[in-house]
């Protein structure tokens, strides 16, 4: 994200420091101490006998087990959903209208719906999907008394979407089996409305293609796509517009810190299973963006033209993730309703380092095999011998990085570095300030911030829900109106750097395009496979992210770390896979394939 998350390149920063080190055990004081003081809070919340029903709250413990009474035999189907239901299941339970009560039994499966007013009438919009029954009771004080008017059979009713249905339904206490996910979901629902239930009706099955075109063509028309297409046109149009650097530097700011506090409040939540169910999924997205990292350079070297240097910087953006494909598969979700683990922000920091470490060990071996101070290996076009031969302030190098060539090389072009700039003799690959633009850079810490931050606000929410009303009406109310101005900006961003591939090769855009679906189905199969050694299974929307982390390509992290150790590659071919066509792909047409990609994933392959 260009100027926001350049590093200084002033000098090595002092990473040991004392100021540093005290700095660090002062926040993991506040953290255990925050932690240990919610934990003693809520212990003696749940030892003061039984919680009232609070529409909105969970009377369950957080980290009590739940036992799901069986199934009657007619429902043997629903009994094996509940046997492999989410990691983290918990009930929430609260006064809710329930459209059949009488049909409405422990086990069913229901959706959850928001009931609001406008303009004098009823709204009812979906929520959530095939949630499970865990209890249902009378309200207390009700079982005596005459239904009221409203929820008699003759009630008023109003047309919505061509649908007819009342005003007021009755309404029950009821129980619902949730992640922290639904939780949060419901939580911030029922705070502009009341939840009602319905009894869940399977749709349909439809063939694969038609529902990768319906998921499509639903999704091609979301203001989140239409503001990356309106921004798209602006250079195809030659509009006199240039957005504004600050507000983009701002809205980049507020969606990392936005995603961190989200998480970080989920997380607070979990219990300490579900975190180490997270630890596992972190190192195995870690894992896997490293193999997928030398995967790419592979593939760039054996079928494209490319220079060895140029190969290993674009494979090393793609073993990182983004931040802005990540973003927009979240309000992707939250439109078509499906959820996604808490912890799934936390895998958004750590899978962005596969890639940067990939590229600096391949690019520490090619330096050691002879490469020039230009990037040129002894059998490339250009080769001006060893690094150790030239120096700084040769004529010879300064005249070729001033300029963008490109060489005959087999018959094929070979995009050129463009102002490359000379890197010292004798550096070495790695070095504090190194590692500290690979750990530290702006937005890992703005994101991990944010988490930290999160989770410490979250545990005191346990005892105070108020703790977090305020930063919720931000982070989460205005979260899809900062991301629409994002991909406006994006898509200019995007269309710009397609002019960057006039030299790059036919291969190189076929591998911009066709390499994220390859990169996201393998991300997919190993969380598959690890789902199925947990005995658990991930939400769906768990799945879709986790495909764009490892479908997507950097252009936040690894950039800066290849201006300060890999200043010998092209700037403008990684951009430009990365922006122009990955990026490209994934919010169009990627998104809603990898979901159908995961559907069949998980239907072909179910866990035992």
């Amino acid at each position: 994200m260009r100027k926001l998350f350049q590093a200084d390149a002033s000098g090595a920063p002092r990473l040991f420091s004392m100021r540093n080190m005290v700095g660090a055990a002062l926040i993991g004081a506040v953290v255990m101490m925050t932690t240990a003081a919610t934990d003693y809070a809520f212990g003696q919340h749940e030892n003061n006998g039984p919680s009232p029903v609070i529409i909105g709250q969970s009377l369950q413990p957080k980290d009590s087990k739940v036992e799901v009474a069986a199934p009657k035999a007619d429902k043997q189907e629903k009994s094996d959903d509940l046997k492999t239901r989410p990691i983290g299941s918990r009930v929430f339970k609260a006064i809710v209208e329930v459209a059949h009560p009488d049909e409405l039994k422990p086990g069913e499966a229901v959706d959850v719906s928001l009931a609001t007013l406008h303009g004098g009438g009823a709204h009812s919009e979906t929520i959530l999907k095939h949630v499970f029954v865990h209890s249902v009771e009378r309200v207390p004080g009700s079982e005596n008394q005459t239904p009221p008017p409203e929820e008699a059979e003759d009630a008023p009713v109003v047309v919505e979407h061509g649908h007819e249905q009342p005003e007021v339904f009755p309404t029950r206490v009821v129980g619902l089996l949730v992640n922290g996910g639904q939780l949060e979901k419901i939580r911030l629902a029922e705070a502009h409305g009341i939840l009602r239930l319905s009894i869940h009706h399977e749709a349909a099955h439809a063939g694969m293609l038609a529902s990768v075109m319906n998921n499509f063509v639903t999704n091609l028309f979301q203001p989140l796509l239409l503001f990356f297409f309106m921004g798209f046109a602006i250079p195809l149009l030659r509009v006199p517009f240039e957005f504004p650097k600050a507000l983009y530097q701002s809205l980049t700011i507020y969606l990392l810190v936005a995603i961190g506090w989200h998480g970080g409040e989920l997380m607070a939540e979990l219990p300490s299973s579900e975190l180490a169910v997270a630890g596992g999924l972190a190192a195995v997205g870690f894992i896997v963006n490293g193999i997928i990292g030398l995967c790419a350079t592979w593939m760039l070297r054996t079928f494209t033209p490319m220079r060895r240097i140029d190969a290993v910087t674009v494979g090393s953006y793609y073993g990182s993730d983004s931040a802005g494909t990540f973003v927009t598969c979240l309000g992707i979700l939250a439109t078509l309703n499906l959820l996604h683990d808490s912890y799934m922000p936390v895998m958004l920091a750590v899978m962005e380092i596969p890639g940067c470490l990939v590229g600096l060990f391949l690019v520490s071996r090619l330096r050691r095999s002879g490469m020039d101070k230009l990037g040129n290996m002894p059998d490339e076009p250009g080769y001006m011998g060893d690094a150790h031969a030239m120096t700084v302030t040769s004529p010879a190098a300064q005249d070729v990085s001033e300029n963008a060539e490109t060489h005959e090389h087999h018959g094929e072009l070979v995009a050129k570095s463009v102002g490359a700039a000379v890197a010292p003799a004798h550096k070495s690959a790695l070095n504090l300030k190194l590692l500290h633009e690979v750990f530290l850079n702006p937005g890992l810490y703005m994101l991990f911030g944010g988490i930290i931050v999160g989770f410490i606000s979250g545990r005191q929410a346990i005892v105070d829900p108020h703790v977090v009303e305020g930063p919720n009406n931000l982070f989460l109310v205005l979260f899809k109106g900062a991301l629409c101005l994002f991909l406006l900006e994006m898509g200019i961003t995007a269309c710009q750097r397609l002019s960057d591939l006039k030299t790059a090769g036919f291969g190189f855009i076929l591998f911009g395009v066709l390499a994220p679906v390859l990169f996201a189905t393998f991300g997919m199969v190993a969380l598959h496979g690890y789902s199925m050694v947990l005995g658990h299974a991930f939400e769906p929307g768990t799945y879709a992210l986790f495909a764009v982390l490892c479908g997507a390509a950097s252009y936040i992290a690894v950039p800066a770390v290849q201006r300060i150790a890999i200043p010998e590659a092209s700037p403008t071919l990684p951009l430009a896979a990365s922006l122009g066509l990955t990026f490209t792909w994934n919010v169009t047409l990627g998104i809603p394939i990898y979901i159908e990609i995961a559907q069949h994933i998980i239907q072909w392959f179910p866990i035992a």
